[in-house]
């Protein structure tokens, strides 16, 4: 039986961007047979930058050595946007580190995250994809907890009965003189046609009887 956190990556989008259409159908494959269901293909740096202005997938495998806009242009453009910016991204070369480590670290400059050379193997494809995605999930609760937290922020506690409301410091304070102590608003003291009728109109009768 999987775990709550495996069906909950299965779902995130991942967007694989590669011009070899082999290299594409091969990402794919291995993928789907690890349970991953929302995946996108891009054979080039035009298609994804186009795709970007209206969606945002949850992890970008990115081909760095494409003709037309390259990788590197593509993680310029994510790095330099901060709708996009948090996207992680692995690059994927066909250049052997071992002769020449400048795009690599040129893709880490740029923002990427990991990296894959080809040839990759089912295994490695897989366990990269599901630990990048596994951090990736976590940063979203935790945003999503920070939101939260700053709504929460803005609730008042206020009295059913005397209407005072609760500082901050855990005390209660009347409403005007708490909104006063947090913002500028001052306050002119006036009363309201419906406590008029109820509190001031009796009294004044009274007192016209007397």
């Amino acid at each position: 039986m999987r775990s709550k956190m495996q069906k909950a990556l299965a779902q995130m989008k991942i967007w694989a961007v590669d011009d070899d259409q082999t290299n594409l159908k091969l990402m794919g494959a291995i993928l789907q047979q690890s349970g991953f269901s929302q995946i996108s293909y891009f054979s080039s740096g035009e298609a994804v930058l186009a795709e970007l202005e209206q969606a945002c997938p949850d992890l970008i495998l990115l081909d760095i050595m494409m003709p037309g806009i390259s990788g590197f242009e593509v993680l310029t453009f994510l790095q330099s946007s901060p709708r996009h910016n948090h996207i992680p991204v692995i690059v994927i070369t066909a250049v052997p580190m071992q002769d020449d480590m400048e795009p690599l670290r040129k893709s880490f400059e740029l923002g990427a995250i990991d990296y894959i050379c080809k040839p990759f193997t089912t295994v490695e494809l897989e366990m990269r994809v599901k630990s990048t995605l596994r951090l990736e999930k976590q940063r979203q609760e935790l945003e999503a907890a920070v939101s939260k937290i700053r709504s929460l922020e803005k609730l008042l506690p206020i009295c059913s009965y005397c209407k005072k409301v609760r500082s901050d410091k855990n005390y209660w304070q009347e409403v005007e003189v708490y909104i006063s102590e947090h913002t500028d608003t001052l306050f002119s003291h006036s009363i309201c046609p419906s406590c008029y009728e109820v509190h001031v109109k009796p009294q004044l009768t009274g007192l016209k009887r007397k």
